[in-house]
């Protein structure tokens, strides 16, 4: 069976058991995996996934027993707005750019897309050309995904309670293409609710038709008497 032959299955409730020194026996064959975080809470999925470079990743989704209240811990509360420019405008006035990874490289990803290009279909030199391409690729969304979880940890670490405006990510990569790809709001999103909820904070996503301006002293006012 070729390597790329699956992208990813997920397991749920059964084909799957934990054992001792960070293994895990899948069907009837045991793997080795490295965690990149100690595993709390009841297993309820297990995805494996595999990346273009044929690399695996082991995804597990837990439950923790129950969502966690909101603990007011800075007593602060902020509303963010994405942009095109400013990646993020926090209501205190605070501007966070966007390093914009996708376009820092778009030097090396145009270079080794010609040089793929080139190579002789179905040829050696295509395939390394193609694996070039790819780690290229795979760089950028490493580079993107270490920025994300860095920034959701300052940012919760400053907030309690952190507003964002709900987005229409589909109409906006329509208008914009690539800028939008290489912002990925979406994905920084999932991330900092995930450390949000890991922190007791709160993250909370408004309607962008809502008629009237969040009044943020009385959502703090709502959630301490919560």
């Amino acid at each position: 069976m070729p390597t790329n032959y699956y992208k990813s299955f997920t397991l749920k409730d059964a084909g799957y058991k934990f054992l001792g020194g960070n293994r895990v026996k899948i069907g009837n064959r045991v793997y080795q995996f490295w965690k990149s975080r100690e595993i709390e809470g009841t297993v309820k999925t297990l995805t494996i996934k595999r990346t273009p470079l044929g690399e695996l990743f082991m995804v597990i989704v837990v439950d923790s027993g129950g969502n966690p209240e909101v603990k007011i811990k800075t007593g602060k509360i902020a509303g963010f707005d994405f942009g095109l420019k400013t990646f993020l405008t926090c209501s205190d006035g605070t501007k966070i750019e966007s390093p914009q990874f996708f376009k820092q490289s778009l030097n090396a990803i145009t270079k080794a897309s010609r040089q793929h290009s080139k190579k002789l279909k179905g040829s050696a030199n295509r395939e390394r050309a193609r694996f070039n391409l790819v780690r290229k690729y795979e760089d950028i969304s490493n580079r993107r995904r270490d920025w994300f979880w860095k920034l959701a940890h300052e940012l919760t670490d400053k907030f309690d309670v952190l507003c964002f405006e709900t987005l229409n990510l589909k109409g906006m990569q329509r208008l914009w293409g690539r800028k939008i790809s290489d912002l990925a709001f979406g994905e920084f999103l999932k991330i900092l609710e995930w450390v949000a909820k890991r922190k007791d904070k709160l993250v909370v996503c408004i309607d962008r038709w809502y008629p009237s301006t969040l009044d943020l002293f009385s959502l703090r006012s709502c959630l301490r008497k919560h």
